[in-house]
């Protein structure tokens, strides 16, 4: 048994000496040919990366105005409603004895009003033409005291007493101070009307006030069953059945949040843009998203017709669905920067219109890709085979030409190159063909080996 351990250790020894020797030799055998990339054709793309997050373009947080327990919960997270749809119903006890006060008080301000008219009317009627009559009467009333007494005043001394004179005096002056009252009396009357109509604006805002009251009361009537506002999928249910919600008329803080609706069919992700590439986006933005426009263009709401009108759509990428891309439009471009922590950004709205935006969801994390300039079927380089060659001049080795292949000779080709994306250039230069062979790493020779040997 021993003998056989022995064996089987040895020969495992064997077989991973014989692999990690194999390894080596391949190692090494690379490291002399050096390694090699082709020139290639295609399309280059210079991107400009944002971050940003996946949020509907409308969430409506649902208040109602009544107030009331939950008797029934008819919709919950994730449910897909239409605009009118019940989500909430609540219990209509409160609302009802809210409706009935308001129709009694609305009772009794017409009662007010319609008395608040007829004293108007008794004021410019009646109450004024019985003052008048009264001052008309005591007038005459005075003439003739006065007419009696200057008489009586006019005849020979001898002719009259004083008592008669004192009576036909103390008589005028009496009629006198009635005309006075009288006069009086007619002002208060004339006075009467103005009072009598702001009476009667008064009983008439009063009647307005209640009647809208009258009407609050029976719309929060109608609230106690809460329903959808617009198209879209329940975000958050934040009541449960047996629970008092207090009303939007009954609090400062404008009632209970019972619910949310999130509008699913228009999402946004909102691309935080360093300050950096913003001028690069605003360059490839359709008219209706640049800062400044005089708001005459606007965006289609028909999504299809506003891809077309851009060149090439920024992609988007989520990490909860790494196999899949997603692409938008640029809808808005927030002049107002964002500062944190020193970083300058700008908000730029992308509104996702692939097919494929039902499998997202509000709150994730996307990565965001512009494309601010963009060539089509060129030649490309991997930017590993570009150097600097023995002139100064920028170009890459290829092989040389009528070289033995049992020699990795080099030889350095000048070249220009254009437009690069971190990965690959493009080739502005014709010594460089489709499928070339360039040296992303250089062969050893063994003149090399020589001449690393002298400088040694």
């Amino acid at each position: 048994m021993k003998n056989v351990v022995i064996f089987v250790l040895a020969i495992s020894t064997l077989v991973a000496g014989y692999f990690l020797l194999k390894a080596n030799w391949k190692l090494s055998l690379e490291a002399l040919e050096g390694k090699t990339e082709k020139i290639i054709r295609g399309d280059l793309t210079l991107p400009i990366n944002a971050t940003g997050e996946v949020r509907p373009a409308r969430r409506v947080e649902i208040k109602s105005e009544a107030s009331g327990e939950v008797i029934e919960i008819a919709k919950h997270p994730g449910d897909r409603v239409r605009a009118g749809d019940l989500l909430i119903r609540l219990q209509q006890d409160d609302e009802l004895r809210s409706v009935s006060r308001a129709k009694q008080d609305l009772a009794r301000a017409a009662a007010q009003r319609e008395t608040a008219r007829i004293n108007l009317e008794q004021a410019k009627g009646a109450d004024l033409a019985a003052a008048q009559a009264r001052v008309d009467q005591l007038t005459q009333s005075v003439r003739l005291a006065k007419f009696r007494k200057e008489k009586l005043e006019a005849l020979d001394p001898l002719q009259t007493n004083d008592e008669e004179l004192l009576q036909r005096d103390t008589t005028y002056k009496s009629q006198l101070a009635q005309l006075n009252g009288a006069k009086a009396d007619l002002e208060r009357a004339k006075l009467a009307i103005p009072r009598a109509e702001q009476d009667i604006k008064r009983a008439e805002a009063a009647f307005e006030m209640t009647q809208n009251n009258l009407a609050d009361a029976e719309e929060r009537l109608k609230e106690t069953d809460v329903v959808a506002p617009i198209d879209g999928i329940v975000g958050d249910v934040r009541t449960q059945i047996g629970e008092v919600i207090q009303g939007g008329k009954t609090t400062f803080t404008g009632g209970t949040l019972l619910a949310t609706v999130l509008d699913m069919d228009r999402l946004i992700v909102g691309a935080e843009v360093d300050e950096s590439d913003i001028e690069q986006v605003r360059k490839i933005a359709p008219l209706w998203a640049i800062p400044g426009h005089d708001g005459s263009v606007r965006m289609p709401d028909d999504l299809e017709e506003a891809v077309e009108g851009m060149e090439h759509l920024p992609t988007i990428t989520v990490e909860s669905f790494r196999d899949q891309e997603f692409y938008g439009v640029i809808e808005r471009i927030y002049p107002e920067p964002r500062t944190i922590s020193g970083v300058v950004t700008y908000l730029v709205d992308v509104v996702i219109t692939s097919e494929n935006r039902d499998l997202l969801l509000p709150g994730m994390r996307a990565d965001v890709r512009f494309t601010s300039e963009h060539l089509d079927n060129v030649l490309l380089c991997t930017n590993e085979a570009v150097r600097e060659g023995p002139n100064g001049r920028l170009g890459v080795y290829v092989p040389k030409k009528d070289a033995p292949s049992s020699e990795q000779q080099t030889e350095f080709v000048p070249c220009k190159f254009g437009l690069s994306n971190g990965n690959y250039s493009h080739v502005l230069c014709e010594e460089l063909t489709d499928g070339m062979i360039v040296y992303t790493k250089l062969p050893v020779t063994p003149d090399r080996d020589k001449r690393r040997k002298r400088r040694r």
